[in-house]
């Protein structure tokens, strides 16, 4: 009885093209039928960003300037007159407690 029941169910997976698999060993068909990531990895990360330092570095004969950068420069350099602005590396908060 058992023979005739294994080459019915052999036949049905002919029938409807599914792997006859009568020891039920792992095959990794589910692994196989999922989505490929490769795609979604490499869409994850938006597309490059070009900066205007990158334009002003490909074309050095244009003489650009940033305006932008130029001004926060400018604010800097305003800011360090009248005693406002970063202290000097090692002369921080940190280091003046640490000297007493």
């Amino acid at each position: 009885m058992s023979t005739r029941i294994r080459q019915l169910e052999q036949l049905s997976c002919k029938v409807f093209s599914n792997v006859y698999n009568p020891t039920c060993a792992r095959t990794g068909n589910k692994v196989l039928r999922q989505r490929l990531l490769g795609p979604t990895l490499t869409a994850y990360n938006p597309k490059e960003i070009v900066h205007f330092r990158d334009i002003k570095a490909l074309y050095p004969q244009l003489g650009l300037v940033d305006s932008e950068e130029k001004e926060r420069l400018e604010e800097i350099a305003r800011r360090k007159r009248r005693g406002k602005g970063a202290p000097k590396k090692g002369q921080g908060k940190r280091a003046a407690n640490k000297k007493k």
